[in-house]
């Protein structure tokens, strides 16, 4: 197949709580439409599993039984997820931390009723949180969560997660050069034929070309609750149990979706020159 016979198709799908938006390069409207429609049925798979607004999801079944002192078998994407989560907790000294849920959920009823939790409510869900209290059974690919009411949230990470396992699913069915875009997160393949240089892709007025590459950006200035006169950004510090009081922004350009997604989280939250640091050692650039 001559590569110059490729056209741009573009397809979007809701899930997650945004859009996933997808362009491919392929030689007709068919192979664009079969590759693409597999890559949204992997999608709503791994919402099926990583979801924590469903009750029903893998996560959610996984999170009842905390504290019950059993190991449960895991898929595994969630097998995964959770040994990457856990690794970039210890990366980011703890910015990033997928047991944050009891504080998700505390602040999605605070936005709501617009009032601050007290401190004592914010004391009590840090209890539940904590990625030490995820214990591992590598053999039987099991999980135990150890604190009751512990609740998982990959919210940092999960797009990222879903945008990777969906280019696997768009090259395993011919499609090299492809474009994954849902909120806040960008995943590229190789570049497209138009535009050898790579895709381009505009963050805060600057021009990038890039493939195989995702980008994420964290903070976006629009998603914040103001309570009191003071705004709080919907990213939450594990270590204070509250969202940042200074919204601001952070774009990062990483090796894929997963790394670029979860590095946006902690390095929003991370001291400037601790977040440049991470970034080093993980050959990622902070825009």
């Amino acid at each position: 197949m001559h590569l110059s016979a490729q056209t741009r198709y573009e397809f979007s799908h809701p899930q997650m709580g945004t859009m996933f938006r997808v362009v491919v390069y392929a030689s007709d409207s068919i192979q664009a439409k079969t590759a693409v429609k597999k890559a949204f049925i992997r999608l709503d798979e791994l919402n099926m599993i990583l979801s924590d607004y469903r009750e029903d999801s893998e996560t959610n079944t996984l999170c009842r039984t905390a504290g019950s002192d059993q190991y449960v078998k895991v898929s595994e994407d969630l097998w995964n997820i959770l040994q990457e989560s856990v690794k970039a907790t210890k990366y980011s000294d703890g910015y990033f931390d997928v047991t944050i849920g009891p504080l998700s959920q505390l602040w999605r009823r605070m936005k709501r009723q617009k009032q601050l939790p007290t401190n004592s409510q914010i004391a009590e869900a840090k209890q539940r949180v904590g990625i030490e209290k995820i214990v591992f059974d590598s053999k039987n690919q099991s999980i135990k969560l150890d604190v009751k009411g512990m609740r998982l949230d990959f919210g940092g990470i999960g797009k990222g997660y879903a945008e990777d396992k969906m280019m696997q699913i768009l090259k395993e069915n011919g499609i090299n050069s492809a474009l994954i875009e849902a909120g806040g997160n960008i995943l590229v393949s190789d570049a497209p034929n138009d535009s050898p240089k790579g895709w381009e892709i505009i963050i805060k007025n600057m021009k990038y070309y890039l493939k195989n590459r995702g980008i994420s950006t964290s903070g976006d200035v629009y998603q914040f609750v103001e309570i009191e006169g003071k705004k709080y950004a919907h990213i939450l510090d594990p270590k204070t149990g509250i969202g940042y009081a200074e919204p601001h922004q952070i774009s990062i350009i990483a090796k894929d979706g997963s790394s670029s997604d979860w590095l946006s989280t902690a390095l929003y939250l991370m001291p400037a020159i601790d977040g440049q640091k991470l970034a080093k050692k993980l050959k990622a650039k902070v825009l």
